[in-house]
């Protein structure tokens, strides 16, 4: 195989991985965008039961599990969001590394080229 063969081989398997890690950053916003939307829904659902709260004693007695529900679910959503957020942080650093690598690439192709 010829060294010019070699570099194009290079550059596509560059290209494919960057193409990929672009694949998954998109997936991973659109994981992130769904776990903050659910976070934005159990605060609402906070700001509900707390004015529930607040209507008169007979209810008191069931309001209470909501409240704790709502906590409980509030926690798992912040939970999700913060998992989101770091994956999606991770998806964008891998994106720029194939980045990096397929410019390298790019660039030595160039200088092959220049040498010919």
């Amino acid at each position: 195989m010829s060294k010019r063969a070699e570099l194009e081989a290079a550059l596509a398997k560059a290209e494919t991985e960057w193409r990929k890690a672009g694949v998954e950053l998109d997936l991973a916003e659109a994981a992130r965008a769904k776990a903050h939307a659910d976070w934005d829904q159990a605060d609402a659902n906070r700001r509900v039961a707390a004015t529930d709260r607040r209507i008169a004693a007979a209810i008191w007695d069931k309001v209470v599990p909501e409240r704790r529900k709502a906590i409980a679910s509030r926690r798992r959503a912040d939970a999700a969001r913060d998992r989101a957020n770091a994956d999606w942080d991770k998806a964008r650093e891998q994106r720029a590394n194939a980045r990096a690598v397929w410019e390298k690439a790019r660039a030595a192709l160039d200088e092959f080229d220049r040498g010919q």
